[in-house]
C-alpha cells in the first residue's frame, strides 16, 4: 500500500498493520515539529498534518465498518483547541479545550489500534491486505 493511498484519498479501506506501519511516521514527524520548531512554522505544519492523519483514520474507521464522518468528533475539538492556541484567545479555557482534543484524539488512535477490521467486503469496498 503506497502512502498516497493512505495519507491522500479516504476512500477505501486500510488494515490494522497498515495503520499502524502508516502511523508510525506520521506521529514521529508530529513530534519532530512539536518539540523541535517552536514557533509559528512548527504550528502551521501540524495543522497540515491534521489532513493526512484524518484520511488514515478514515480508511480506519471503513474497515471497521464505520463511516469516516464520526472524525467529525475530535476534528471539531482539534480545530477549537488549535484556535484558541494560534489566536491566544480565551487563555483560561484554552488548557482545557486542548486536554479534551488530547484525550478524544488519542482515543480514535487507540479505537483505531485496537479495533477489529470486517473480514469481508462492506459498503467501503473489499478486504484490507494485511
Amino acid at each position: 500500500m503506497s502512502y498516497e493511498s493512505l495519507f491522500a484519498n479516504p476512500n477505501g479501506r486500510t488494515s490494522r498493520s497498515a495503520f499502524v506501519g502508516a502511523l508510525i511516521p506520521l506521529l514521529a514527524v508530529a513530534a519532530l515539529y512539536f518539540f523541535l520548531v517552536r514557533n509559528r512554522n512548527g504550528e502551521w505544519v501540524l495543522v497540515t498534518l491534521l489532513y493526512p492523519a484524518a484520511v488514515l483514520h478514515a480508511r480506519r474507521l471503513h474497515d471497521m465498518g464505520q463511516t469516516g464522518w464520526l472524525l467529525l468528533i475530535p476534528g471539531a475539538i482539534d480545530i477549537t483547541a488549535i484556535w484558541l492556541h494560534m489566536g491566544s484567545l480565551r487563555p483560561a479555557v484554552q488548557p482545557t479545550v486542548t486536554l479534551a482534543a488530547l484525550i478524544v484524539s488519542a482515543g480514535f488512535v487507540l479505537w483505531g489500534l485496537v479495533g477489529k477490521g470486517q473480514s469481508t467486503a462492506n459498503r467501503f469496498g473489499e478486504r484490507a491486505a494485511a
